[in-house]
């Protein structure tokens, strides 16, 4: 008696749903962009790792063996706008927020899988634009872009660099606008906000912070672009400009993004922590609120990185007053 072989049942997933370049270039499947994201972040990783390598090389001995000082300029900016721009800012809100923020809140997807896929474009296409500018020859000016360098006195391209983080900017707004409604209008029922893990309290504050401070530089380099174009005065002193309100504007947006790198590492350290030692968090609302707290106290902070002594100056005779003020206070308890 012969018996038929039983049939093999393959559950269906994202990886196999469908095939072809297709299916992926054209996915609207949050857990196919996260890794989009991922193998072209990986790309940019090594990239701005290969130009660390080099500087690392040339540091090796106190005199320039292999590149002269033009390049080695340019390799330590390309190595930090790589780095920066391409890889530490977008990595874990785009790759593990992306693939998990739905799962966690019992979503089927994310609040707008359009734009999703379209934040995965953009991002590409402000890679390419920096890669284009690599390529032809480029850029001197540090990852900070300071002005009046870069404006008026750099010979690299830094409109094409520039034109890049702008696009790369709206990749990283459209992936905060796409967190912050997915987590306030698609939890599961019965995922109150003191029941969402701390992972997703991480990635709200660094939407938040993605959503209202990129703005801020995508303006802030625009006007890079301007004044080195048409040389329109607004950093430039002998014009009329000043070049403190580009330090001002660019770190306004800079100092919140250190912790677009650094929040959604502490979100999934505490997932970790808490599943391994099979226990809930300690303090769970005070680590959500301080999550927000350094969203925004974030954006109020910026003046340390100024680099001007007038600014200094005044900076400190106003710290002194307050500090002056709440002596006075406390001693009057």
């Amino acid at each position: 008696m012969s018996t038929m072989p039983a049939a093999i049942y393959t559950r269906e997933h994202y990886l196999n749903a469908s095939y072809g370049w297709k299916s992926w270039l054209l996915t609207r499947d949050h857990k196919r962009i996260a890794l989009l994201y991922l193998i072209s972040i990986t790309f940019f990783f090594f990239l701005g790792g290969a130009f660390a390598t080099m500087v690392r090389l040339e540091l090796m001995t106190p005199k320039g063996d292999l590149f002269e000082a033009e390049t080695y300029n340019k390799l330590f900016s390309m190595h930090g706008i790589v780095m920066v721009w391409l890889f530490l800012i977008p990595s874990i809100p785009t790759v593990l927020g992306n693939f998990l923020v739905p799962m966690m809140i019992g979503a089927r997807d994310l609040a707008f899988p359009r734009l999703n896929l379209l934040s995965w474009y953009l991002y590409i296409i402000g890679g390419v634009f920096t890669l284009w500018a690599i390529v032809a020859g480029g850029v001197d000016t540090g990852w900070t872009f300071y002005t009046p360098y870069s404006s008026l006195f750099s010979n690299t391209h830094v409109v094409l660099t520039v034109v890049g983080i702008f696009v790369t900017g709206f990749s990283s707004i459209l992936t905060g606008l796409n967190f912050i409604v997915t987590i306030h209008t698609m939890r599961a029922p019965g995922m109150t906000w003191f029941r969402m893990p701390l992972f997703l309290w991480s990635h709200y504050a660094t939407a938040i912070i993605l959503v209202l401070a990129t703005p801020v530089l995508a303006i802030t380099l625009v006007l890079v672009g301007v004044e080195r174009i048409w040389r329109v005065g607004i950093f430039d002193p002998a014009l009329g400009g000043d070049p403190i309100l580009f330090q001002h504007l660019f770190w306004f947006y800079s100092h919140p993004a250190v912790y677009v790198m650094i929040l959604p590492g502490m979100g999934v350290v505490s997932e970790l922590v808490a599943t391994h030692a099979r226990k809930s968090i300690f303090g769970y609302p005070f680590v959500a609120f301080a999550s927000l707290a350094i969203a925004f106290i974030g954006f109020l902070v910026w003046g340390h990185h100024i680099s001007d002594p007038r600014w200094w100056n005044r900076a400190h005779a106003r710290c002194d007053l307050w500090l002056a003020w709440l002596l006075r206070f406390v001693g009057h308890l």
